[in-house]
This record gives structure tokens, C-alpha cells and sequence, in this order.
């Protein structure tokens, strides 16, 4: 599955960072433009005065296009022009379409109420709802993805199942 992750997915670290080890596992492929990049630098820099914007672009922007050099898509303006939802996010839909994606994985599911996204055949769904997808098609990259989170995460250092709790929730995760 080809995705188009909005700024909005990326913003915090947590989300960020289960999207990407899924996908380096290769649960889906991801897709960027340098805007929705640049979208995610600004937000972080203007809510977190004590982020050095210099370092989160030399850092981490610089390892999420190091580690995913295929994400970034190449978007004109016209190609955000032709779009028609929220004008704010006709840039993200129009990385969807140049790329034909199969998905948009946003927060914000209706800013995207398009036409133009609805005939080409691309769904607009929740970081919820990707992670839901792949848990139940391929149940061991999130396991995998959970066991990778862990061990990086040292503060405070949590167990797979604490994890996983943070996006899936107590109920859904015990039931597997």
C-alpha cells in the first residue's frame, strides 16, 4: 500500500516515529513533499520554542529522507491548483494524486472531502485506521515495529505491550 503521510501524522515524535518503523519494515510505503516537510518543521518550531529549528532540520528531517530517500514527491502548482478540497491541504492531496496513492493518512480526514481524490480512487484515512489495517493484514510487522520502539525508547523506558497501548489501546491490543 502507497501512503501520503500529512504533517500532521509526522508532528508528534511518538506517531512519527511508529509510522516510519512500520514502514522500514515495509508494513506500506510512504510518500512526502518537501511542503508537507516543511509544514511539520514549522509546526514543531513554532509550538516548541525551546526546539532548535536548525537541529530538527539537520537531524531529523535530513534521517527521515536519509532512511526514505523514495518518499519525496515532486509537486507543481498546478498540480495543487487542480485540487479541490480544503485549500490548506490541496498540497498533500496533490502529492497523493501525482504519486497515485492508495491512501492519505491524516488527522484532519475531512479536510480531504475531494471529488477529485474520490475518483482517483484514493482513501482518506486516520494514522488510526493505518495502523488498525496492518495489525490485521500482517500482525507481525507490528509486533516487530513494537519490539523496535521499545528498545529505543529509554525515557521512560517502556515494554512492547506499553507500546503498543499508546495507539492501540488496552482492549484492542489484548485481544490478539
Amino acid at each position: 500500500m502507497l501512503v501520503v503521510l500529512d504533517a500532521c501524522v509526522l508532528y508528534p515524535p511518538s506517531l512519527r516515529d511508529l509510522l516510519l518503523t512500520l514502514a522500514a519494515s515495509d508494513a506500506f510505503d510512504i510518500r512526502w513533499s518537501e511542503t508537507i516537510l516543511e509544514e511539520l518543521r514549522r509546526n514543531v518550531v513554532a509550538d516548541y520554542p525551546d526546539v532548535d529549528p536548525d537541529r530538527f532540520s539537520s537531524h531529523t528531517l535530513v534521517e527521515m529522507r536519509r532512511h526514505f530517500p523514495e518518499a519525496m514527491v515532486a509537486v507543481s502548482p498546478d498540480d495543487i491548483d487542480r485540487l479541490d478540497n480544503d485549500p490548506k491541504d490541496r498540497h498533500v492531496a496533490a502529492a497523493a494524486v501525482v504519486v497515485a496513492a492508495d491512501a492519505i493518512v491524516t488527522i484532519n480526514v475531512r479536510d480531504f472531502h475531494s471529488r477529485l481524490l474520490d475518483e482517483a480512487g484514493i482513501a482518506v484515512v486516520s494514522s488510526g485506521q493505518l495502523v488498525e489495517q496492518v495489525l490485521d493484514e500482517h500482525p507481525e510487522q507490528v509486533e516487530y515495529a513494537l519490539r523496535r520502539i521499545a528498545q529505543r525508547w529509554a525515557k521512560p523506558p517502556r515494554s512492547p505491550v506499553e507500546v503498543a497501548e499508546l495507539w492501540l489501546g488496552t482492549q484492542r491490543w489484548q485481544r490478539r
